[in-house]
């Protein structure tokens, strides 16, 4: 199975913290980066969250700040994807951290 990718990265039984491999483990959401803060506030349906970006200058390279975005969101891991993004930012998948 170290021969198959997912969403573009190859599989590896040494990579530490892989991302989730189904689609159920993802939710639509709006994403908006306060460059003031440096935090990301993301919102899906009536729930909301406020979370710190591991990298905030990736972040800021991906989003300009203030404007909201659709994205998705893991909630479980803390992972905002944001689609298109690695053309500016080197990759299209956000840690953040509570």
């Amino acid at each position: 199975m170290s021969d198959q990718t997912y969403l573009g990265v190859a599989a590896s039984p040494h990579r530490a913290d892989p991302l989730p491999r189904f689609a159920n483990d993802w939710i639509s959401a709006w994403l908006q980066f306060d460059g003031g803060t440096g935090l990301l506030h993301i919102g899906a349906g009536p729930r909301e969250w406020v979370l710190e970006p591991v990298d905030p200058s990736a972040l800021g390279a991906a989003v300009v700040p203030g404007t909201q975005i659709e994205g998705q969101f893991n909630p479980d891991l803390k992972i905002a994807l944001i689609p298109g993004s690695h053309v500016v930012a080197g990759s299209s998948f956000f840690r953040l951290r509570a």
